[in-house]
C-alpha cells in the first residue's frame, strides 16, 4: 500500500542552515532513492513542512528517524493517507526553498508567514499542490566549488560529495 505522510517541524539552531539543509537533503536522497521513497520538503521562517510518499512501512520507517532527529523540534503529523500514486515522481527528495507561491497560500489563509504547524488537514493539500508546481531549488554545499542538479532526478544517487 502506497501512503503519503505530511509533517512539519522548527528546526532546532544548533549548526549552520546550508550544512544542515544539505546533510538533510543528502541523507534523504540517498535513503528514498535506495527505498523507492519520493517527496518535498519546504524550509522558511525555521519551519519544515515535508511531504513523504511511498510504501507504507517504508515512509513510517523514514519518519520514525525524522522523529529522532535533533536538528528537528515540535514535530507534528499533519496527514497520512492512502495514495494510489505518487505526486513527486521525478524527485527522491525535491527541496523547494521560500517561494511567492507559498506565501500566497498562506496569505489567502489569513496567515502573515509562513506556518505549517497551524495547517489544518484540509489545508495541506493546496499547499502539496503548490509544491508540485513550484521550482526545484539547488542547495549548493558549503565545501563544493560549484553547484549540481545531480541527485534531485530519480535515478542519480550523488547528490553533494
Amino acid at each position: 500500500m502506497l501512503v503519503q505522510l505530511c509533517y512539519t517541524s522548527q528546526r532546532e539552531e544548533s549548526n549552520d542552515l546550508l550544512s544542515d539543509l544539505s546533510q538533510i537533503l543528502t541523507s534523504a536522497m540517498r535513503f528514498n532513492q535506495a527505498h523507492n521513497v519520493c517527496g518535498v520538503l519546504y524550509y522558511a521562517n525555521n519551519s519544515f513542512f515535508q511531504c513523504l510518499e511511498g510504501k507504507k512501512e517504508t515512509v513510517e520507517k523514514v519518519f520514525e528517524r525524522i522523529k529522532n532527529d535533533p536538528r528537528h523540534k515540535e514535530l507534528r503529523l499533519i496527514s497520512k493517507k492512502e495514495i494510489f500514486e505518487v505526486s513527486f515522481t521525478k524527485w527522491s527528495m525535491k527541496y523547494v526553498q521560500k517561494n511567492k507561491a507559498v506565501d500566497l497560500f498562506f496569505k489567502q489563509r489569513n496567515f502573515n508567514s509562513f506556518q505549517p504547524n497551524a495547517l489544518t488537514e484540509d489545508d495541506y493539500y493546496g499547499l502539496v499542490q503548490c509544491l508540485i508546481n513550484a521550482e526545484n531549488t539547488i542547495v549548493q554545499d558549503t565545501d563544493a566549488q560549484e553547484s549540481t542538479n545531480k541527485g534531485y532526478k530519480r535515478g542519480y544517487v550523488s547528490y553533494i560529495s
